[in-house]
């Protein structure tokens, strides 16, 4: 088992060597279908980035010059400014960087303390953040208050939604959310809730948070907001757009931007908007408006989630699959509609673990997320995500590995 990552990782016997295109090969020799995608970073599939390495010295690029921004960082936010209908951005080297940026320039702005957030949804590993991610105490080492300023609902509540800025509507800084549910299964929102969120911070003076690092450019060029047409004061971007490349992105209109561009909030890193990342995103990004990267997913996720279908009624398994583009999961239960965290941890979460490991063993690896506590609170879904690079045969050998996988849980 490799411990020498000192827990970054799940305890694993597998160490990569190599990845390309959809598949992983290890040092051990074997290779596996890979769903997970690096985190989902790898929308277009894995690759090198001796590409972007060379593009460097062709185009004769610093890596870094601190605190002077260049030429190629401009072109990009140019071109997220625009595709994300807002007015400001800036630069961070992660997604849980700049939630918490987010967090901290919406409390500026509006000089208020608490956060509304949704059971399930993952926006980072920083205090509060990490704090809120389940009903319970996630991590040790945070301080004994870190939850006292969170106000956590269920996902596509709207009752609860509207009582909690009824109640606590003067002291709310910021609301944010995944506008898919991604990190607890697939769960999008139901008609109406992305403009309700909106909507209800806007009439109380609240900041709206979208956090797209799962859903930006994933599911669209436009992401989420694009999507379903609905967009909140701040968004942010990270994973897929940077091509697996360290890089987090906050965007707003320059009225909640005004505690950062009056240097009343402090914020600053060495490598933000580094060459290597922006460059990473500009040829991410142009790839994406080709096109092409996306009818491949949906070519992709039609085929493999349909073959699944069929593969389950014929085994007489219960199941249900929430999908959103470029990510789908499935659950194992009677329910005809998972619409919150809690209704996830209500499947069949000891069959879909069975499930999951089974395929492993046949080449195939989707995220489990994190189902070893005894506390369902504690547990969490991931979801398939796809990417350009699951062809025809990607997707043969893994309901080749699901079919054998059911046979294993159903014998």
């Amino acid at each position: 088992m490799n411990t020498r990552l000192a827990g970054r990782y799940a305890p694993t016997d597998i160490v990569a060597k190599r990845a390309s295109g959809a598949s992983i090969q290890t040092t051990g020799g074997d290779s596996f279908i890979d769903f997970i995608l690096g985190n989902l970073t790898q929308l277009r599939g894995f690759r090198s980035v001796e590409s972007l390495v060379r593009r460097i010295e062709e185009l004769d690029l610093p890596l870094n010059v601190g605190d002077y921004p260049h030429e190629i960082q401009d072109r990009l936010a140019e071109k997220l400014l625009s595709i994300s209908r807002k007015e400001c951005l800036r630069y961070t080297n992660s997604g849980s960087e700049a939630i918490h940026l987010a967090v901290r320039v919406a409390r500026a702005h509006t000089g208020r303390r608490k956060i509304v957030r949704f059971y399930g949804h993952y926006h980072g590993w920083y205090t509060e953040e990490i704090a809120g991610v389940v009903p319970t105490l996630y991590s040790e080492g945070l301080p004994a208050g870190a939850r006292d300023n969170l106000i956590q609902l269920q996902w596509n509540d709207f009752d609860g939604l509207r009582q909690a800025f009824a109640q606590h509507g003067d002291d709310i800084a910021c609301i944010m959310c995944e506008p898919v549910l991604a990190h607890s299964g697939t769960i999008p929102p139901k008609e109406g809730f992305l403009e309700t969120i909106v909507d209800l911070a806007r009439q109380n003076g609240s900041i709206s948070i979208f956090d797209e690092c799962i859903t930006g450019f994933r599911v669209g060029l436009t992401g989420a907001q694009g999507l379903f047409g609905v967009y909140p004061d701040m968004v942010v971007y990270s994973k897929a757009v940077s091509g697996g490349v360290p890089f987090g992105v906050l965007l707003g209109m320059t009225e909640h931007f005004a505690p950062l561009n009056e240097w009343r909030v402090f914020h600053a890193s060495t490598y933000d908007g580094n060459i290597l990342s922006v460059l990473s995103c500009l040829e991410v990004i142009d790839e994406l408006e080709q096109g092409e990267v996306y009818e491949a997913i949906g070519r992709a996720q039609s085929e493999l989630i349909g073959g699944l279908e069929s593969l389950f009624m014929r085994a007489g398994q219960p199941y249900h699959v929430q999908e959103a583009p470029g990510l789908f999961q499935i659950f194992f239960t009677e329910q005809n509609d998972i619409g919150s965290y809690a209704d996830a941890q209500a499947t069949d979460i000891p069959r879909f673990n069975r499930f999951v490991h089974t395929m492993r063993k046949h080449g195939v690896r989707v995220s489990e997320g994190d189902l070893s506590h005894d506390d369902t609170n504690q547990n969490w879904l991931g979801s398939w995500f796809l990417s350009a690079a699951h062809d025809g045969e990607a997707v043969s050998r893994t309901l080749e590995a699901a079919e054998a996988a059911m046979r294993e849980l159903t014998a």
